[in-house]
This record gives C-alpha cells, structure tokens and sequence, in this order.
C-alpha cells in the first residue's frame, strides 16, 4: 500500500497496514486508516515541534509491569507511559502494544503526542476497540466530536467508548489524593514516596505503583472522583456557606485588583460604552476603572460532569508532561498563596491555576451548566474595528481568562434592579506547558495549530514584560481543561 505521497509504505507501514486489514475483515470502512510512510511521519513531528527519533526504540518484554528504574534501562527500553510509547516510535518484539486501559489505546495511537486524535489516529484506535468487540461505524468520528472540532480529546474518546458499551479501565490517576501502591510481586510498599522514576521507600519505577482509580471504568470514576468538600446530595450551584471560604473569595479580589496602569480600550467609553465610538473618541474619554471590588455573593459549582471530564482532561496533561520529563511552574496572580489551599489545593506539575472569566449573569449561568462554547468566541465586549463586526481575539477562538479581576471586570456585565451588580466565574483551568507570546504579531491559527499539534497546551500572553502593557492573559482551545468553580457577585467602588 502507498502513503498519501505516492511512496510504498510496505507491509508495516507507519500507521500499519494490519489494522487496515482489520478493518476490512470486520467490514468497517478503512477511508479514514490511511498508511503514511517514514519521511512524511518525521516531516509532520518537524510541523508540530516533536522530536522525530533516529531510530525507534526497543519495547521493554515486561511492559507496565516492569520495576526497574535505572537509567540504562530507561535509556534502552520503551515502557507504557513513556513519551515514544507510541505507533511508529517503538518496536516490539513479539507481543505488540500492551493495550490493557483506554490510556493505553489512546496514547499509543496519538501519534503525534500532542494529546489529540486525528482522523488518522482515531480510526486506528477505533480498530483496536473493534477487535475487543465494540461496534464501530462510519459515523463514529463524529459522535466523538472528531467531525466538529477536527480531533478529539481523551475525554471525549472515553465518553465514546463508554457510550458504546465498551468496559475498560480509564487508566489515568485522576484523583491526585489517591494512595499508589506498589504492585511489583512481594513489594509491601504501600505508597509511592517522591515525585522521581524511583519510589524512594522501596526502589521500584513509579509506573508500577498505581491507585485503585486506575482500574475504574469511566461509570465507577464518576462517582468516586467528587470532591471531598461538595455537599452532598446537591448538584448545580449551591451557596457558599463558609465563612473562611467566603473571606478568601473577598481577599481574592481585594489582592487581584490592579490599581494604576490599569485602563484598556475593552473597557470601553465613558460617553458611549464598549464599542460604540471611534477609537479617538475612546481614548479621549476613558471609562474610569473602579478603585474596588466589594463581594457580594458566592456560589459553589457542583456539577459531577464537567467536573469528571475536567478530571480526565487534567490527568491525561499531567501524564503527558510527567512523560516528558516535567514541565516547568509559572505563577498567576489569582494563584499565589493564600489561594492555594482555597477548597483543593491546584495540582502541581501541570500548571493548574485559579483564574477569572468576566461575562454577563447568564452567561456565567449558562457556562456553570455546560461549560464554555467555542461558538461564542469573539461575540463578547472584545475590542472591534467597527460597530458591526465581530470581536477581535488576538490569540484566535478560545476561552480567555485573566490572573487580575481588574481585567476580567472589563467583560462583566451589570444586573439586578439598579445594575450595580456584576458577575465573574473563578474557574480552574489546567494550562499544562504554556506557550509565552510577548509579541503583538501573532498569527492564530498557527498559534493554535501549536497548541493542539504540538508540545504546548495553553497560551500565556505576556504583553507586560516586554510590551509594557496592563495585563496578562491565558487562553486555551479546549473547554474540558476547564472546571467553572465559582460564581461571583459584587459591586464596583467607581473613583
């Protein structure tokens, strides 16, 4: 068979021609499992900013189950988990890819490691769930939401799966509290100690100590992943009743406020509001930013669902950048310390932050229930040439959230009797390794092309430390790295 090139590929051509074959025993449609040869693998890891390895690296015969942690072993031999795990990247020899979690299957088919399926990767992965019976169609690519978004998450995947009837384990430490135990033959240890390769309590590799969660199917997660502090019994958005929560929510605003320096043109006219005017009138007559921001009420998003796939979303980052050998912390305002200990502190070692989301109070209600929409990107009070075109978003469609509530202010919108109250959403968002933009050239589709192509899972854009300007932003293109956490009501004390 031939690659899309026109060069043979060969009987174990780079996406494998056996899973092809398959697919065609089974009388499922093969459009979409394409074979692609050696030089056009390595031409689009170059594209997307991924190492292309010289030669592919031997699998280890003992797989997950393998304890060894040395680096010579390491170095020599491939191990579930690890980032060239994957099709085209390792070589076994005898028993293929051990695929025993949905993990297992999703990762090894992202060929990229970019933490999405295409097309390609997808209907490969679809074959390997074909060979343990699940039902597959033409049709699955889009109810996986490939069709609609162009690829499709580990989140999504499992939703797929599982709406399919198929009964993995997910595979992912999801709960980041989750007792690992050792599961090498006579190990008592029973919790992995240290953040290294090795437990430093028994010596064995990390990725043979696993908690219980890992062995859940998406059903059982579910229900085992709620938060600790939730009430029980109640879903949606319950008030906040702690005093000590509500009194770090107020420090939150008070500390995140900006107080000079402080103004942008999305904050609009002070004669005629958000894009109403031109620019000349817009900058001659500023509307004046509030000295303060008063609390006045507090709701607790409880929604198990957003909250599951947040979960999903989250851990497949943070295995991602484990894999990788870490990715570097980066500090936001909205997560300094006292915040961090606010409910469940973020999980570190993917950049998992607390930061604001301004809107109206139905749009915040709206997001609290179904998360963010891509759709509706650009439609908010972002900056527009003129009156009748849609908003200008400099790092393209995505969700966009500010560290300080003196930005996210600018796209809140008033409600209540006399318009005096304002609602902003604190949201988690799991920025995982952020791409820094300082520049104002920026071309968005490339930018987003990177971000879920390539090794970056987010976009800081930095336009203080060398363009001087006000505020930063952070931006992500999927909206399961987002949980809604809390809705927020207060008033503006205007100068």
């Amino acid at each position: 068979m031939s690659c899309s090139c026109g060069a043979e590929t060969g009987a174990r051509g780079y996406t494998g021609a056996w899973l092809v074959q398959r697919l065609r025993r089974l009388g499922r449609s093969a459009s979409g499992a394409r074979l692609t040869c050696r030089a056009c693998a390595e031409r689009r890891s170059e594209a997307a900013s991924l190492p292309a390895p010289l030669a592919l690296k031997r699998a280890c015969r003992f797989g997950s189950k393998c304890y060894q942690a040395g680096s010579q072993h390491r170095a020599r031999y491939a191990h579930p988990g690890d980032w060239c795990y994957r099709q085209g990247r390792v070589a076994f020899e005898g028993p293929g890819p051990e695929m025993e979690t949905l993990w297992d299957i999703f990762s090894y088919f992202d060929s990229r490691g970019s933490g999405y399926l295409r097309l390609e990767d997808f209907s490969n992965a679809a074959c390997e769930l074909c060979r343990r019976g699940m039902l597959v169609s033409e049709g699955s690519w889009a109810e996986a939401g490939g069709l609609q978004r162009g690829h499709v998450s580990f989140a999504k995947f499992c939703t797929w799966a599982a709406r399919q009837g198929l009964k993995l384990p997910v595979g992912l430490e999801v709960t980041p509290s989750g007792r690992r135990i050792c599961r090498a033959p006579g190990c008592a240890c029973g919790e992995l100690r240290g953040d290294g390769e090795a437990c430093e309590a028994c010596g064995h590799a990390a990725r043979v100590h696993t908690s219980e969660a890992t062995r859940q199917g998406l059903a059982q997660l579910l229900l085992s992943c709620r938060p600790s502090h939730w009430l029980s019994a109640q879903s949606g958005l319950v008030r906040v009743s702690s005093d000590a929560v509500c009194e770090q929510l107020r420090l939150l605003l008070r500390w995140t406020h900006k107080a000079s320096d402080n103004w942008t043109r999305d904050r609009g006219c002070a004669l005629h509001g958000v894009n109403a005017c031109s620019a000349t009138c817009l900058f001659q007559h500023q509307a004046p930013v509030p000295r303060a921001y008063r609390l006045t009420g507090a709701l607790r998003n409880q929604s198990p669902l957003l909250w599951a796939r947040y979960c999903l979303r989250r851990a497949a980052i943070h295995k991602e950048c484990t894999a990788r050998g870490g990715c570097k912390p980066h500090l936001v305002e909205s997560s300094k310390e006292p915040f961090g200990s606010l409910d469940d502190a973020p999980l570190g070692g993917a950049n998992e932050w607390r930061l604001f989301h301004g809107s109206s109070e139905a749009a915040c209600l709206s997001i609290c229930e179904r998360n963010f929409s891509l759709e509706h990107c650009g439609t908010g009070a972002t900056w527009r040439p003129s009156a009748s075109g849609a908003g200008v978003s400099l790092y393209g469609p995505g969700v966009y959230f500010a560290e300080r509530i003196t930005k996210a202010d600018e796209y809140s919108r008033p409600s209540g009797a006399d318009g005096s109250v304002f609602t902003v959403l604190v949201c988690r968002v799991v920025a995982g390794c952020p791409k820094f933009c300082t520049k104002n050239e920026v071309d968005p589709e490339a930018l987003r092309g990177e971000i879920l192509g390539g090794v970056f899972h987010s976009v800081m854009g930095d336009r203080v430390s060398e363009l001087k300007k006000p505020f930063r932003e952070v931006v992500v293109y999927d909206p399961d790295q987002i949980y809604p956490e809390f809705l927020l009501t207060y008033t503006r004390e205007l100068p």
